[in-house]
């Protein structure tokens, strides 16, 4: 666990820049099934995918 703020926020920007590479990753590898934006209204899927990955290493 992080110790102050600065190293919490440090942490948690690493992990959105993993997330975000293992996602292009996978745009590269299958376009269809992980696309780069979602439809109105389904804005919440990015936090729901950011979580899987955050905590089970899936995108």
């Amino acid at each position: 666990m992080a110790p102050s703020l600065d190293a919490f926020i440090a942490e948690l920007r690493g992990d959105v820049e993993r997330f975000e590479q293992a996602y292009r990753a996978r745009v590269a590898e299958n376009p269809a099934q992980y696309p780069l934006s979602l439809p109105d209204g389904q804005e919440g899927l990015w936090l729901e995918f950011f979580i899987d990955y955050a905590t089970r290493g899936v995108v």
